[in-house]
């Protein structure tokens, strides 16, 4: 290998991104990662591999220019838009075991026998009990859990919203929602990605104050940090904290898959900042 720095730097660069192509790969096969995720994740690693080898053969660095991320940081992608997505199977998980005031533990939908079945009148339930008693919290949470497992990711960040309004310290409202509009980004026009990657880092940063111990918090936090701002060392801590405080949680396992990256991420970069090899 050469001792020329930036031919190291190249190198290490194709070698992280052919291996992500085939981590890549193994997330579609196991069913990890959706298709429209697969191929936008697939389209950039593949330009970016191919322009860097192109510069490591003629010596001319036509790499796109990638203001908000590295590419280390992109690397880290497919494990955020699994963990990030995780968190809708939950929200069904938690929706349709949910009771509400007064219902039976068998609810009203003993008679369905789909979970397809089962989520629409649990739709229909929860919209009527917020219809109902509009400044019922526990009922709005519910709903906007419900609200993102079908997909209705608008609906759930407005009752968020409603939530929020009722009661500004809830912090869980405030980090679910900081959740949805990072969510919310990753299918946005470039134009209006931007705003609302700060707008849920903002709202994820007001969680953890409102409740530092709401570990959610710092997960969903950690990931945006990592994914957008390559804030290993933040997004380090934040995980660090989530599995201290919940080492058997929802996302304990991909908190320390993610841990591992940004750790690996942080020793390259500090590596590369001393010329260490």
């Amino acid at each position: 290998m050469s001792d020329d720095p930036t031919r190291r730097q190249l190198e290490g660069e194709r070698d992280f991104l052919l291996q992500s192509l085939d981590d890549l790969e193994a997330e579609r096969a196991d069913g990890g990662i959706d298709d429209e995720s697969y191929r936008a994740l697939h389209d950039d690693y593949t330009a970016r591999a191919a322009a860097t080898i192109r510069a490591l053969r003629d010596g001319i660095d036509a790499r796109p220019p990638d203001p908000t991320t590295s590419w280390r940081s992109r690397a880290i992608a497919i494990g955020l838009v699994v963990s990030f997505a995780a968190a809708a199977g939950v929200s069904l998980a938690l929706a349709l075991g949910a009771r509400l005031p007064g219902q039976t533990a068998s609810g009203n939908s003993s008679t369905a026998t789909t979970s397809g079945s089962a989520s629409a009148d649990r739709l229909r339930q929860l919209r009527d009990a917020v219809e109902q008693d509009p400044s019922n919290i526990a009922n709005r949470l519910l709903y906007a859990q419900l609200l993102e497992a079908d997909g209705d990711l608008a609906g759930a960040l407005e009752q968020y919203d409603a939530v929020i309004a009722l009661d500004p310290s809830t912090a869980r409202a405030v980090a679910q929602s900081g959740r949805i509009l990072y969510l919310t980004a990753g299918r946005a026009p470039a134009t209006d990605a931007a705003r609302l990657v700060d707008l849920a880092i903002e709202r994820l940063d007001r969680a953890v104050e409102l409740d530092p111990e709401y570990s959610e918090a710092r997960f969903f936090r950690a990931i945006v940090r990592a994914n957008e701002f390559g804030d290993f060392a933040g997004a380090q801590s934040d995980l660090q904290r989530y599995l201290v405080s919940d080492p058997n949680g929802t996302f304990a396992d991909q908190a320390r898959q993610l841990l591992a990256d940004v750790t690996t991420a942080l020793e390259s970069s500090n590596t590369g900042a001393t010329g260490q090899p």
